[in-house]
């Protein structure tokens, strides 16, 4: 066996009797993939961490052990163990450009790795390191070499830590949310080439995420955390067709899509009785002008669409597409350049900010990162309450009693009145940040990956409120994201972005179904349900039969 973990329990000081990993168990052999799936909080990373025998301050380890071809790591000397870190064991770390040196060429970082592992002259060093690049995907790995990690997508930094990670050939490799936050397509890119590594090279890859779409389709075995406790660990194939916990069930069950908001068949009748849009969006044009080059870029390239009352459209596409920056012209948080944008039959682009005051009360923005919208310096009550300033005047009493409705509509317990936001989790200010939309009692809201990097269960709970909210309150919305699991459960139609253009739009049914454009037929490629194991045809299977 390549990796065997018996019993393993970490707690941390200051911490009482409270176990961070509560008797642990698990095993992974050689060239298979096993996906750790729990929720925020569940041990995951920490047990990445124990893995590679690197814990952070204040952890330890109370009993157990971990032996990596039948050798105890905790037995090891300490230069065994600066071997063993990266040289036995490597772990890929989530969102790359914060692992790498800002300030150092990417080829220049693992230069000074290979160097330190392998012991040879800084011009073999580049070398290697340039072959490296090519291994792992990187286009002109010459050029690119030279480049910065805030030169680089997300993608490529990612690529760079891998091949970081394989320089001295490990056993095991230990991904730890790698891919989290990445688009669709640059996500599958990095899978692919991980899973493909791991085949090529005979590596046991552990693989840790909330997602289970991707261990449905990448994993052959799959082990489920909870507080701490590893409580299932099981086949892929059984564990889709029949998880044994109840836990697991729920988690199972919030990663499936749920049925959309529009049957198709619907669809024709609906033509007929055409609605009146709420929103018409005309040929809208944004540019920058770069700082350094005095390049103008076309962020939105005569983009037009209209929203009808009741109906969500969902805007999708790459990082750098133009939808979030679609999004802010809306609401002129951003001024647009060109184009119409008419609200409820009014023009809102020629409005000067007085007239538009009573139009932005109707309009409304969750934004992606509640953790940077939300001032950090007020309570939840205050954040709430902040947009009553559009409404009519209301009495302290009236404005607590609806302070304490709006956080009971979003799923908020009211005991959070006081909290401030860092004491919230990330789906209490994900709901924080709708709660504050709705205190205007908008028409119209855009929300800007509301979904995006949340626990499984999380995530289910924000879909099923933000259509709850819809059938009740009959709003109209731009969802705007790269999650295409979410797009099914939530938009009733569906508008494609590259490179500031729409380029194929459509019902959501429908153009899942059977897209046009060969950038639509890319990134729905790049969706990984797990209904498609339930089918047979998971992602790795297809991928092995194309090669």
């Amino acid at each position: 066996m390549l990796l065997e973990v018996s019993g393993l329990t970490v707690s941390f000081d200051g911490e009482g009797d409270a176990k961070v990993l509560d008797d642990v168990s698990f095993s992974l052999r050689r060239g298979e993939i096993v996906g750790i799936v729990g929720e925020t909080g569940a041990g995951k990373s920490i047990l990445a961490r124990a893995i590679i025998d690197m814990l952070p301050e204040g952890g330890r380890v109370d009993r157990g052990a971990i032996k990596v071809e039948g050798r105890d790591i905790f037995a090891l000397s300490a230069q065994e163990r600066r071997g063993y870190r990266g040289g036995d064991v490597a772990l890929i770390g989530t969102n790359a450009k914060m692992l790498l040196d800002p300030v150092e060429t990417v080829g220049a970082q693992v230069v000074r790795v290979l160097r330190d592992h392998k012991k040879i002259g800084k011009k073999q060093a580049w070398l290697e390191a340039i072959e490296l690049f090519r291994q792992v995907g990187i286009v002109n790995p010459e050029a690119r070499a030279h480049a910065y990690p805030h030169e680089m997508s997300g993608g490529m930094a990612q690529r760079v830590v891998i091949a970081m990670a394989l320089i001295a050939q490990p056993k095991i490799l230990l991904a730890d949310d790698a891919t989290l936050g990445l688009d669709a397509t640059i996500q599958l890119q990095v899978l692919d080439l991980m899973a493909q590594k791991g085949k090529d090279l005979g590596l046991g890859v552990l693989l840790i995420t909330h997602d289970l779409g991707i261990v449905a389709n990448y994993c052959d075995r799959v082990a489920i955390m909870k507080s701490g406790k590893l409580i299932e660990f099981s086949e892929v194939t059984d564990f889709v067709k029949a998880p044994t916990r109840e836990y697991s069930r729920e988690l199972l069950d919030a990663a499936r899509v749920r049925p959309s908001t529009l049957r198709l068949d619907d669809a024709p009748r609906m033509r007929v009785v055409e609605k009146p849009p709420l929103l018409e969006v005309e040929n809208l044009v944004k540019t920058f002008k770069s700082d350094r080059s005095h390049a103008v870029v076309k962020a939105i390239d005569n983009v037009s669409f209209k929203i009808a009352k009741g109906e969500t459209l969902a805007l999708v596409g790459e990082s750098g597409s133009g939808k979030t920056t679609t999004g802010q012209c809306l609401l002129r948080l951003l001024a647009s350049d060109a184009g119409t944008i008419r609200f409820d039959g009014q023009s809102t682009r020629e409005m000067s900010d007085a007239e538009f005051r009573g139009i932005r009360r109707r309009m409304q923005m969750v934004f992606q990162e509640p953790y940077v919208s939300l001032n950090p310096r007020w309570r939840t009550e205050d954040l709430v309450a902040e947009p009553f300033g559009l409404l009519p005047r209301m009495t302290q009493a009236d404005r607590k009693k609806r302070i304490l409705e709006l956080l009971q509509l979003v799923g908020v317990a009211t005991r959070k009145t006081a909290c401030y936001p860092h004491e919230l989790t990330a789906g209490e200010q994900k709901r924080v940040g709708i709660a504050r939309a709705l205190a205007a009692n908008p028409d119209f809201i855009v929300f800007d990956e509301c979904t995006t990097a949340l626990d499984i269960r999380v995530r289910a709970q924000i879909i099923d409120l933000v259509r709850n909210l819809q059938a009740e309150m009959g709003l109209s919305a731009l969802f705007i994201t790269h999650d295409l699991n979410s797009v099914r459960s939530l938009a009733h139609y569906v508008a494609v972005m590259q490179q500031g253009r729409i380029v194929e739009t459509g019902e959501t049914e429908a153009i899942f179904a059977s897209p046009v454009q060969a950038y639509t037929k890319k990134l729905l490629q790049a969706e990984l349900p797990i209904e498609c194991v339930e089918r047979g045809t998971p992602h790795l299977a297809v991928l092995g039969e194309h090669q």
